[in-house]
């Protein structure tokens, strides 16, 4: 049915290819030609003025007019890190795990995704309607990609991101803001500390264990949401001063129900408790794109229902549905472009870690899988 030898070639080149995050060209270069070999038309959207991070898509027409599918995933990696045992550059087979950066977060799903497109470009009658087939830049940074693919106006009813997820589909995601809390003090020479002079340090201490003490919404899919402080910063390491400010990040994972107004009421009733409510000032961290919102889809959307049919019929096993605890560009095609979204795809380990590793039968079975979904949501 598919060229399982074809589409080992496509999983191994891109791992080859050094597609960090900011180096996207070559991978779309592979893509592309890839494409134009299917007798396809690979469309390239850019989205910064130097047009050096292409992404990619293509489309393609079923035998009449019908709904439209979007199958997508990202062209870009996470940075390399030491303690690899292999290059990780170099797709490196051991049993039934091949090793390389990229092997699992995903080039898995790309080499899916050609799969899935070369074998039904050569058989349009087994569907109605429009595949699109997007290749992302961008997503383990800011989602630039997928957000400037949005303006293309492509008409998607539903899609399928291929991210490396093969034991469950998620249908749903929590939402995710940054937020940054200044927090203030008094200076004084740090000899007549603490008899004079506000530690902001001490203040900003005092504030992080409030924080992440506090209580959050709990949804009855998405379960609850989370505070972490990560990062700290702040004090005088040469001067005899009493630090008069400290900086917080923390990162909030929110559910629906909550918003940013009542998670920062939140941060000022815990300062409040402590009596800083003067000696605060909190705001969202400032970033290019949108934050990303929740979302739930139903259990029974006909999308996720068809998916599970066919992954049962194809593995012999059922496929859960689960409710990630983070973010990923399905938040934006749900919450942005009203896209009803699963994501689904092969999947591996030490995702982002040194030694990533991912499952080629995994690549083929979602292959298949995806294939099926679509003649059956298309027909």
């Amino acid at each position: 049915m598919i060229n399982e030898e074809r589409i080992s070639s496509y999983y191994h080149d891109m791992i080859k290819i050094n597609s960090v995050s900011g180096n996207e060209r070559e991978i779309a270069e592979y893509i592309t030609a890839r494409i134009e070999e299917m007798g396809l038309v690979a469309n390239w959207v850019y989205f910064e003025e130097e047009k050096k991070r292409p992404s990619v898509y293509t489309r393609l027409k079923g035998s009449s007019d019908g709904p439209s599918i979007m199958l997508i995933g990202h062209t870009d990696t996470v940075d390399i890190l030491p303690g690899w045992d292999t290059d990780p550059f170099t797709p490196t087979v051991i049993g039934d795990k091949t090793y390389g950066r990229g092997a699992m977060d995903m080039k898995g799903g790309l080499a899916s995704i050609l799969g899935t497109i070369e074998y039904l470009a050569q058989n349009p009658s087994l569907f109605k309607g429009e595949i699109i087939a997007a290749f992302v830049a961008d997503e383990e940074v800011l989602s630039k990609g997928t957000y400037k693919l949005l303006e293309e106006d492509l008409n998607m009813d539903m899609a399928i991101m291929a991210e490396c997820r093969f034991d469950n589909v998620a249908i749903g995601f929590r939402g995710r803001y940054s937020i940054e809390i200044n927090i203030f003090g008094e200076a004084a020479h740090s000899s007549e500390y603490p008899a004079h002079g506000d530690n902001a340090l001490i203040n900003a201490g005092k504030l992080a264990i409030e924080i992440e003490n506090l209580s959050t919404l709990v949804h009855p899919k998405l379960g609850k949401g989370t505070w972490c402080v990560k990062y700290i910063e702040g004090g005088i390491k040469n001067t005899l001063v009493v630090p008069n400010h400290c900086k917080l990040i923390l990162d909030r994972f929110f559910v629906e129900g909550e918003n940013y107004d009542s998670i920062e009421k939140q941060i000022i009733d815990a300062a409040k408790k402590i009596g800083l409510q003067d000696k605060i000032k909190v705001k969202l961290v400032d970033r290019e794109m949108p934050y990303m919102e929740p979302f739930c889809l139903s259990e029974n959307d006909k999308l996720v229902t068809i998916l599970k049919e066919k992954y049962y019929q194809i593995t012999g096993k059922d496929l859960p549905h689960e409710y990630d605890l983070s973010v990923c560009d399905s938040n934006i095609l749900v919450n942005s472009a009203n896209i009803s979204t699963v994501t689904f795809g092969p999947s591996g380990g030490n995702m982002h870690g040194a030694n990533e590793y991912g499952y080629f039968d995994q690549v083929i079975t979602s292959t298949k899988i995806y294939i099926e979904t679509i003649k059956e949501l298309l027909k």
